[in-house]
């Protein structure tokens, strides 16, 4: 990143404590993918935050029925039309289908009757494996760190550049590894949820699954991050000798 400014040393310095208009938009990405995760992260553990889940489950033929599932949490809207919340990081375990099957077997067995009994040898996703906790939270809290970390170095940055630069881009790096770890939260939700519904909707006839709006909200904070990370980094990529390729008020390492 080494790049050498004009020799105008008193503009060059101006430019250099002076925020550039892709640091606001660093900012904001940075945030919103924050804002993002962290709804994933808060979502169907009160009544107010049920439409924020992974997987809703309901019963067939349609009925009022419906189990909201998050990450750290679930929803029950019975068929009185009463809502009750629950806060239990048990649901995110895997296997997915046996996680639920095991926890609301009990409470609602018309929906887990019946159960179509499955070839492992034509259905190798049916074979029996260990539960296990993939660690979801831990990387949601992680992503949720080095997002937060990222945009408040943008902000402080902003309001108090006479005395504060960030001339090695922390902020940007850290907006790429919150990215990073939104692409594993990505991942790890994809292979437990989407496996887990296909599976509970094959054996019990009795149940319908549904991906929830969470899984779009966490592919939305990976772009988020790594569009921050871009923006906030670009003075560090930029290879050209004027000014207009790094920007107003952008100034290379």
């Amino acid at each position: 990143c080494n790049h050498i400014m004009p020799d105008d040393r008193k503009r060059r310095i101006a430019l250099q404590m002076r925020p550039s208009r892709r640091n606001y938009v660093g900012i904001f990405f940075s945030f919103v993918g924050f804002i993002f995760i962290l709804l994933c992260l808060v979502g169907s553990r009160s009544t107010s935050g049920m439409n924020l889940h992974f997987t809703k489950f309901t019963e067939r033929p349609a009925g009022t029925l419906a189990i909201y599932v998050g990450w750290q949490g679930y929803c029950i809207t019975e068929r009185d039309g009463n809502t009750s919340c629950h806060t239990d990081d048990g649901v995110m375990m895997m296997p997915f289908d046996v996680t639920i099957a095991e926890k609301f077997n009990e409470t609602y067995p018309e929906l887990f009757k019946d159960p179509v009994e499955q070839d492992p040898d034509l259905n190798p996703a049916s074979q029996p494996n260990p539960p296990h906790n993939p660690k979801i939270y831990a990387a949601s809290v992680l992503c949720l760190l080095c997002g937060g970390a990222a945009t408040t170095i943008g902000f402080v940055w902003t309001l108090l550049y006479p005395q504060f630069q960030d001339k090695y881009y922390s902020r940007g790096f850290l907006a790429w590894g919150a990215g990073v770890l939104a692409l594993l939260l990505v991942a790890q939700s994809s292979i437990m949820y989407e496996n887990g519904i296909d599976e509970l909707n094959i054996v019990y006839p009795h149940l319908e699954a549904v991906i929830g709006p969470c899984m779009i909200l966490t592919g939305m904070a990976f772009a988020s991050f790594i569009i921050s990370g871009y923006t906030f980094l670009h003075g560090c990529f930029s290879k050209e000798e004027d000014d207009s390729a790094l920007g107003e008020g952008y100034n290379p390492l």
